[in-house]
């Protein structure tokens, strides 16, 4: 019996040159790439772009760059800050741009309660009429604790059309599932369980990993959608494992697979660690299984 396919948006790296700036040759490629796999559509400028060290200017023309290479897809703007006076310009900034769906991170760094939460959300939900808004969890980056009740009540607000929820295990969000409209979409950022969103129903996953090898994960939604049975699928969940564990969403090791595939996307902005010797010769590993020239 055939499942609803799995929805797949990659979650897309940010290029930076030797010099730190953002590099529009390097985005393109990655864009370009991104347009050609069979995913369904992107999430920009979230956690794997770097958004904290992005500027309101950098983050316009990425926004712009990105809507214009992936014509073809379905495109998330993450318009995420740690202030409403932030999120808020940077929301007419998309809309401008001509993004149609735009995502929010919760507030982050400082502690927060239910009630700030939802005039956070409340507040986004008003400036955002004629898009549709994502709120996007994170507790583990965050440390700021959404629970299903509350987000039942988030999702009651107008142009609040779906929630991405990272670094928890797909039994919660499951119970976020139980309480929100059948309509309403329900991402997880746990890419690996894409074989099993159905037992949940959930319906899709934004996934970095699928952002330097898109393939096992679009097999396995094709699977899904074809009625292969789990018990069937092993071979398909373990190459999406591989990938997912030779990466392990790094941002440094998601840039080395994109780069040992011709793919200029230089160095993480952040102070993120570089991949030693050993991890270097298990990622040229997987890339010769996994990878792609650039086109």
């Amino acid at each position: 019996m055939s499942s609803a396919k799995p929805i797949i948006f990659t979650a897309i790296p940010v290029a930076f040159g030797d010099d730190g700036a953002i590099s529009i040759e390097g985005n393109t490629a990655i864009l370009r790439k991104c347009a050609a796999s069979g995913v369904d559509g992107a999430f920009v400028l979230g956690t794997t772009g770097e958004f904290p060290s992005l500027s309101e200017d950098e983050r316009k023309a990425l926004t712009r760059l990105s809507l214009d290479v992936l014509s073809n897809k379905r495109v998330v703007v993450h318009v995420g800050a740690s202030s409403l006076y932030e999120v808020e310009r940077l929301i007419a900034q998309a809309r401008a741009e001509g993004a149609k769906e735009v995502a929010a991170i919760t507030p982050y760094f400082l502690p927060s309660t239910d009630e700030a939460l939802l005039h956070f959300y409340s507040r986004i939900s008003e400036v955002s009429d004629g898009l549709g808004v994502f709120v996007y969890i994170f507790h583990a980056r965050t440390g700021i604790t959404v629970t299903p009740a509350l987000m039942a009540k988030i999702a009651e607000l107008p142009n609040i059309i779906g929630v991405k929820i990272s670094g928890e295990s797909l039994e919660t969000v499951g119970e976020f599932r139980k309480v929100l409209p059948d309509d309403f979409l329900v991402f997880t950022g746990s890419d690996r369980e894409i074989g099993r969103l159905d037992q949940v129903g959930a319906n899709g996953v934004i996934s970095g990993i699928a952002s330097v090898y898109p393939e096992p994960f679009v097999a396995m939604a094709e699977a899904v959608a074809s009625g292969v049975a789990i018990a069937d699928r092993g071979a398909l969940q373990a190459e999406v494992d591989e990938t997912i564990d030779g990466l392990l969403g790094d941002i440094e090791r998601l840039k080395t697979g994109l780069r040992l595939q011709g793919i200029p996307a230089g160095h993480a902005r952040m102070a993120v660690g570089k991949p030693d010797a050993a991890t270097m010769t298990m990622l040229e590993a997987l890339n010769e299984k996994y990878g792609t020239p650039a086109q």
